[in-house]
């Protein structure tokens, strides 16, 4: 399998061949003679930064960013169109985007690579992470939390999850407003915080209504049970007894909550901590593959590709 090449961003910075203002939105146009056209638009509004990206490259790429300003803001990224992967290796984890889908985080950290599609629509929000925990209200335990992680500078990545049609809506309506000058800002900031809302509570996944924030902290103890024990050998049986719940309950508590399976969680947390032992350690791809569950290399490694788009040996070579 070819790698993508990966190069700084300042290297794509330097092709910028247009730059401008559009609707109210700044707008710059990259123009690599190897790599193709990279497009942004962009609208500050002190709190929020907006942005809107779009890639016609002639390959896929991996772009080295060292970004001093991360660790300020909390994150929002959306892919409308296409994949992307932001890959965090001191955090030994990588935040893969399908199209139709976003993430929202909080990285304590400056370094990351990116990697782009040839083809892609990507929406990203920065969030100064001062106001957005004011927005997070003291009185559930989840909100709590997420406000305690940002305060503390601790990594929050909760997961990819689905971009639901009133979300893409709440998107068009923030880039092809009609409105300008302040009467747009206005609205744009009211439609940020609108989609703000709309994607933690997708993140949750808690039904409108609930009066049982109680399930939900339960479940928030089971994934960090199994954050602490991922590498263990589990059953829904076990787990159901260490928590004093039934199967069903775990099952579709759990899927309700996290948007995701107890076993494709766990999955995804050994093949996040595989990039780690490639990274730090000789271990050979078979041995890895051993540590994180895996009974045949070949089955870790299409595993691996999946989630990531490299495989095992690849990913090291270019690490």
């Amino acid at each position: 399998m070819k790698v993508a090449p990966t190069i700084h961003f300042d290297e794509f910075s330097n092709y910028t061949t247009e730059s401008g203002v559009e609707n109210d939105f700044e707008t710059r146009t990259r123009v690599h003679p190897e790599f193709g056209r990279w497009s942004e638009k962009l609208i500050d509004l002190n709190h929020f930064r907006i942005y809107q990206h779009r890639g016609d490259l002639k390959r896929n790429v991996n772009v080295l960013f060292d970004d001093g300003s991360l660790d300020k803001y909390v994150h929002h990224c959306m892919s409308i169109e296409g994949e992307m992967a932001a890959n965090f290796t001191d955090f030994n984890f990588c935040a893969h985007l399908s199209p139709r889908s976003f993430h929202n985080m909080f990285v304590p950290n400056h370094t990351y690579f990116l990697g782009m599609g040839s083809q892609f629509v990507n929406v990203h929000i920065e969030v100064d992470k001062d106001y957005y925990a004011q927005l997070l209200p003291d009185t559930e335990s989840w909100s709590a939390q997420l406000k305690n992680d940002i305060q503390n500078n601790t990594l929050y990545y909760p997961g990819e999850f689905r971009l639901s049609a009133q979300m893409l809506h709440t998107i068009q309506t923030i880039f092809n407003s009609a409105l300008s000058g302040a009467l747009k800002k206005l609205l744009i900031e009211a439609k940020v915080q609108e989609l703000l809302a709309l994607q933690l509570h997708g993140t949750l996944h808690v039904p409108c209504g609930t009066d049982k924030p109680k399930d939900l902290d339960l479940f928030i103890s089971i994934r960090q049970y199994l954050d602490q024990t991922f590498l263990d050998d589990h059953s829904l049986k076990n787990i159901s007894k260490h928590f004093g719940i039934n199967e069903f309950r775990l099952k579709k508590g759990f899927r309700d909550a996290f948007g995701t399976t107890v076993f494709d969680y766990l999955l995804s947390r050994r093949l996040e901590y595989s990039l780690q032992l490639l990274k730090d350690t000789q271990q050979s791809i078979s041995e890895i593959s051993t540590s994180v569950g895996y009974n045949y290399p070949n089955h870790f490694s299409a595993a691996f590709k999946k989630k990531f788009g490299y495989n095992p040996a690849a990913w090291r070579k270019s690490s």
